[in-house]
This record gives structure tokens, C-alpha cells and sequence, in this order.
């Protein structure tokens, strides 16, 4: 069987700006939104739990998991397991799709409720998503451990700010 000799095996590192370009790219390009449109307004008419972090420290946050999701993502397709990695890179897509998908539901559409919502999805997926990648790769895996804590607290904050404002 004929090689073909412009197929590499593994991503170069070109792959991993991608990745990086992408996932950060577009958190810091909604993060620009909220904190420069008319959705920070309407956040700041909400209340929210004494213990809640500002907002910037929380888009902080989220750009810093979205650069460990990118970094999985990257270690799924350069280090991965044949038999696993595209399954689980395809995961890890659709779990930064729908954790972008908070942002939306909530600012976009300034729903408080839509917001647990979508939290408690994220997190519900956060789960056999980090599986999936550590069926992959440990390091991919490891590197998407902080997520699911993360989401474990925004679902506490979600539900006690929505609570805040029925």
C-alpha cells in the first residue's frame, strides 16, 4: 500500500494555534460583548450571591479553561490513542460549543434561567466528556479536570442567582 507523503501523522504545532485561535479567540471576542454592549447593563441590574466573583474575574477564568480545553483538544490529536482520539476531540468540541452556548443563552438573551440551564447541561456533559478524552490521552484528560470543578461552582452560582431574581 502507497504512503501518502503529505498526510502526518501528528498535528504540528500549527494545529495547537489553531486550537488556541479558536477556543480564545472567540471566549475573548464574547467577552468584548458583554463587557462593551448592552448585556453588561442588564447584568448589572441583577443581583448576585455576596460570594459571587466579579465579572471580570470570571470571564478570566473561563478564557483560562477554554485555553485548557484548546490545549486538550491539541493533546487528544497529537498524543491521542488511535482508537479514541477522534471521539473524543469531536467531545470536547461540543463541550466548548455549548459552554459558549452559556454566553448566549444569558447575555444574549439576558435569561437568568437560561443560564442554569445551560450550566447544568454543561456540567452534565463535562463529565463523559472529560472521560472520553482521558480514554485518549491522561494529559487531555487532566487537562480538562479544572472545567468540570469550574462548572460544578457555576451551577451553585447559576442556581442561587436565579433564585436572587425571580
Amino acid at each position: 500500500m502507497a504512503t501518502n507523503i503529505f498526510r502526518k501523522n501528528r498535528p504540528a504545532l500549527g494545529r495547537l494555534g489553531l486550537y488556541l485561535l479558536v477556543f480564545v479567540g472567540a471566549a475573548l471576542a464574547l467577552n468584548a460583548w458583554i463587557f462593551t454592549g448592552p448585556a453588561i447593563q442588564w447584568s448589572r441590574t441583577l443581583e448576585n450571591p455576596d460570594w459571587s466573583p466579579s465579572g471580570g474575574v470570571i470571564g478570566t477564568v473561563w478564557v483560562g479553561l477554554f485555553t485548557l480545553m484548546a490545549l486538550a483538544a491539541f493533546t487528544v490529536d497529537r498524543y491521542g490513542d488511535e482508537a479514541n482520539k477522534g471521539f473524543a476531540r469531536l467531545a470536547i468540541i461540543a463541550q466548548y460549543l455549548v459552554c459558549m452556548g452559556w454566553t448566549l443563552g444569558y447575555f444574549g438573551l439576558q435569561n437568568v434561567a437560561n443560564g442554569f440551564y445551560v450550566t447544568v447541561l454543561a456540567l452534565v456533559l463535562s463529565i463523559p466528556v472529560t472521560l472520553a478524552a482521558f480514554r485518549a490521552s491522561r494529559l487531555a484528560g487532566a487537562l480538562m479536570i479544572p472545567l468540570v470543578l469550574w462548572l460544578g461552582f457555576a451551577l451553585v452560582l447559576s442556581w442561587s442567582t436565579w433564585r436572587l431574581n425571580l
